[in-house]
């Protein structure tokens, strides 16, 4: 399939205007939802800052109203790009986004419980099984495309076959990129700026995918640029000091929106590539306190705030373990410091999520770039350790501690592909039928087991990263032993 240069700008012109719809509407409707809140007195405390100031919540209403507007000009104007008909899926992304962004507002105005609030925004994904199932019954299928397609793309794999695995994932796929946006916003700016780190990367990789002539990659770029659009005004009220915070609201909607992008828009593994440091902020969370609690539950913070404005690692042994407090693992820093090495943190894993797109083969064009272009998977994630640790070494040694977090985020992510590698190799040497049987069985599961295995791995190293820096940290510096 090839992408004519007429669908291409109509493509891109609609993308531009449901930008520019969202930026706009959130941008002008921000202040009048702070000022409703807080006449409401639906306030929260910043309790990063010394004085302690109430900050207006549930900003992420804001969000929605943007993100809503962008979505509707979507869906009128997908009837202009060539197809003959509106594209409901677009509506079926903004319905599940919408759903959790609900499951937030219930949270942000009565709390729920730490089981609860999951298992209502897994529930978000219905509407991407009932689209499906509607066109089908009706015998619309091969008119209509499907919300999903069972046949993940995997690095070295290609495409899986159809499996009720995947059915099966799908639910964690909202749920799990939902409540690891949620847990990550906690500093003033990190989560608009971290996901707008992520939606950007899936807007290249969709629009590569688009030059290689990949059905539907459209969406993706559609869907992220009115992502990006609601991002970049919410982040002008968010950004230190803010002036508003998106509450359960708001994350959950932007993290439910990503996981539908990543489904819908068959961006599934470099999603969750992009996505590995709010990831790992959540499991690293759920292990160290044995499970799914609320704050108010947890035996001790993850970090403490000091009376001269900074924050460092909290030293209490049952104090859950976060990406926040092994940052601070080496000394404190301050908030505006964090969110910059959690910016750092989250670009890195985007451009690790574009290189994730080499290594995946597509049926018309096999991979992206030759092998010897390849050199680049080499080549770039070493820059990016040398470069942060060059450009930041000086900063209260922000450098240092990044380059050893990135380092380790790149060889799992290496080791992960490798583990790809090993088994497309391990199929191709295979007799034919026992060949068939990995290609049914195997892969299918081996998506899984490489997260899982991705996620130990990387808790494990990092748990050793912490307990090293917490040492250096206590360790007396050498003029003041002399002293």
């Amino acid at each position: 399939m090839t992408i004519s240069i007429d669908f291409a700008i109509t493509v891109l012109s609609l993308a531009v205007c449901g930008f520019l719809v969202a930026f706009a509407l959130t941008f002008l409707i921000m202040p009048r939802i702070i000022a409703f809140m807080r006449r409401r007195n639906i306030v929260g405390i910043d309790v990063h800052k010394l004085n302690k100031p109430e900050i207006a919540q549930m900003g992420g209403v804001g969000l929605i109203v943007g993100v809503t507007a962008g979505c509707l000009l979507l869906f009128f104007g997908s009837g202009f790009l060539g197809f003959g008909f509106l594209d409901y899926r677009v509506l079926v992304f903004l319905v599940v986004a919408l759903l959790a962004g609900l499951v937030g507002v219930v949270d942000d105005l009565k709390t729920l419980g730490p089981k609860t609030k999951p298992l209502l925004t897994a529930l978000a994904c219905l509407p991407i099984f009932l689209y499906s199932w509607v066109i089908g019954s009706l015998g619309f299928s091969s008119v209509l495309p499907s919300s999903y397609n069972a046949r993940p793309r995997l690095p070295f794999l290609g495409e899986t076959r159809p499996t009720l695995f995947y059915l099966i994932i799908i639910p964690f796929g909202i749920a799990v990129p939902a409540n690891a946006v949620n847990m990550i916003d906690i500093f003033n700016g990190v989560m608009p700026v971290t996901t707008l780190l992520m939606f950007a990367a899936m807007l290249i990789i969709s629009l590569l995918m688009m030059v290689m002539g990949v059905q539907d990659a459209f969406l993706g770029v559609l869907l992220s640029l009115v992502m990006i659009g609601a991002l970049l005004a919410y982040y002008n009220y968010n950004r230190n000091p803010a002036r508003v915070f998106a509450g359960d609201t708001g994350s959950l909607f932007v993290g439910a929106a990503f996981g539908a992008l990543a489904i819908m828009g068959q961006l599934e593994i470099v999603a969750i590539v992009a996505l590995l440091p709010a990831i790992m902020n959540a499991f690293y969370s759920l292990v160290s306190i044995g499970g799914l609690l609320e704050r108010r539950q947890m035996k001790g913070r993850p970090t403490v705030f000091r009376k001269d404005g900074k924050l460092e690692a909290s030293r209490q042994p049952g104090a859950p373990l976060t990406l926040a407090r092994i940052i601070l693992a080496r000394g404190p820093l301050s908030e505006q410091q964090i969110t910059l090495c959690l910016t750092v943190l989250s670009l890195a894993s985007s451009i690790l999520a574009v290189l994730t797109l080499l290594l995946i083969p597509f049926e018309a064009v096999g991979y992206l770039v030759s092998w010897p272009c390849t050199i680049s998977l080499v080549v770039v994630p070493i820059s990016i350790i040398v470069g942060v640790y060059l450009a930041l070494r000086r900063k209260d040694q922000i450098g240092a501690r990044l380059a050893g977090l990135i380092a380790i985020m790149i060889s799992v992510w290496a080791g992960g592909m490798a583990g790809f590698w090993a088994l497309d190799l391990l199929v191709q040497i295979t007799e034919p039928w026992a060949a068939e049987l990995l290609i049914q069985v195997l892969r299918p599961l081996a998506g899984a087991a490489f997260v899982f295995a991705w996620l130990g791995l990387w808790h494990f190293t990092t748990r050793m990263y912490f307990r090293v820096e917490s040492r250096r940290e206590l360790r007396p510096h050498p003029s003041t032993s002399r002293a």
